[in-house]
């Protein structure tokens, strides 16, 4: 099981990380590229590789002796019967709701300005974005971000199946959101939490929490710029 995760995560970040690599070297969709598709610092994008690719090493270790011991403790079984669909379907969007409320409030408090210097201001250093930029944080960050990640499919106990497919979809949700493409209302709000870090969008998926809380209304009011230009 531990294995099954970790290649999922695998596929998932390079095969997105990949796909927009390929648009941006080749100049596709320019309209979609924000700020017209500049890159960050050529030495920022080396670092980060360097520790991302030792974070999937860690990533591996947190699956092994966290992540699967914890869900079998609460009733997951590898070989346990396939659920309908429905009930796969229901369980992965309780996993985005559980995951979007624990990222947005870990992620808001990470923007205080104490935990913001201590902690966040690392993954910040990428103020345009790129996909590995993803996972590209301070370690009290990763872990924060690993719990938000596991809470659900670990609480539900979810079949294997949907499992992987909760883990493959916030993977590649993810990168999407830090690909420098907005393609969607998700990456548009990530991309400008990242150049304009003060001004909200601090949620995943559908912005629940951010619409709630009002902060995203700096983001609605620059995206109707955007689109009237």
């Amino acid at each position: 099981m531990t294995a099954l995760l970790w290649v999922t995560h695998e596929l998932a970040f390079f095969g997105v990380w990949g796909t927009y690599a390929v648009l941006h070297r080749r100049r596709i969709a320019p309209r979609f590229a924000v700020r017209d598709g500049q890159a960050p610092p050529e030495a920022i994008v080396r670092k980060a590789w360097r520790e991302v690719l030792i974070g999937h090493v860690a990533l591996l270790l947190g699956l092994a002796v966290l992540a699967v011991p914890a869900w079998r403790a609460m009733g997951g079984q590898v070989h346990a019967p396939m659920p309908s669909w429905w009930v796969v379907a229901a369980h992965v969007l309780a996993c985005m709701v559980i995951q979007d409320t624990l990222f947005y409030w870990s992620h808001r408090a990470l923007h205080t300005k104490r935990l913001f210097r201590a902690i966040h201001r690392k993954h910040h250093d990428f103020r345009y974005v790129r996909g590995m930029a993803a996972e590209y944080a301070h370690p009290v960050e990763s872990l924060s971000n690993f719990i938000a990640l596991m809470t659900g499919p670990i609480v539900l106990a979810v079949h294997p199946v949907t499992f992987v497919l909760w883990l493959g979809i916030r993977v590649a949700e993810s990168v999407e959101a830090h690909s420098g493409y907005a393609f969607t209302a998700l990456a548009s709000r990530h991309a400008y939490h990242h150049l304009y870090a003060a001004r909200g969008c601090l949620g995943s998926f559908f912005g629940l929490w951010d619409r709630l809380m009002g902060t995203d209304a700096h983001w609605r009011q620059w995206r109707r710029e955007q689109t009237h230009r």
